[in-house]
């Protein structure tokens, strides 16, 4: 990959990573929530499927979905009713109490980045736009996808940090009280812009 090229990539990928969506929104209020430690059991959920995603694309699903559009509808409509059940759930906890019963892990990362629209394009711009079919090679592939997983973990660990930053602020007894249902109102807001874009 040259400089240029590299430059490229990076100006395109970079704000489809770091932007709010369904899997840096839900990281960020379980952060704030919960913790950095808590908070890292659901980014690798979403790490692992969003590899498998890449390379489930970079070996021809993409093919399928750019077939039968609907196929995005459905995972759209699915991710979005899973976003308005975790929001229920932020909802109805108490706070940041040591024995609350809202505890999101590996699973429900991985959940959430099966049926994350956004994470499906993203693997079809890098190699609809990447790739150079001229010369395309499994080393390609590879350096693609690489350079991508680097970029999606950072990007998921700056809203861990972020969120972390938020839980400071959630000390007091109106903060614990109200994290909750301030967290599910962002998800649910999220929820509701998947639905109607």
């Amino acid at each position: 990959m040259t400089l240029e090229l590299f430059i490229t990539w990076f100006l395109t990928f970079f704000p489809i990573t770091i932007s709010p969506g369904p899997a840096n929104i839900l990281i960020s209020s379980t952060a704030a929530q919960y913790g950095t430690k808590r908070t890292l059991p659901l980014v690798w959920g979403i790490v692992v499927i969003f590899v498998l995603q890449i390379a489930a694309v970079g070996v021809g699903i993409g093919e399928l979905l750019t077939r039968y559009p609907a196929l995005f509808t459905v995972f759209q409509y699915v991710g979005a009713g899973y976003l308005f059940y975790l929001a229920y759930k932020f909802f109805n906890s108490s706070g940041m109490q040591s024995g609350d019963e809202t505890k999101l892990g590996f699973r429900e990362g991985a959940f959430i980045q099966f049926f994350n629209f956004k994470a499906l394009t993203v693997p079809l711009i890098l190699f609809t736009q990447f790739l150079n079919p001229a010369t395309s090679s499994q080393s390609q592939y590879v350096v693609l996808t690489v350079a991508l997983l680097f970029l999606i973990v950072g990007s998921l660990l700056a809203w861990v940090i972020g969120g972390s930053f938020l839980q400071r602020f959630f000390q007091s007894e109106f903060g614990i009280k109200w994290q909750g249902k301030i967290f599910a109102l962002m998800l649910a807001g999220v929820a509701i812009w998947i639905l109607l874009r």
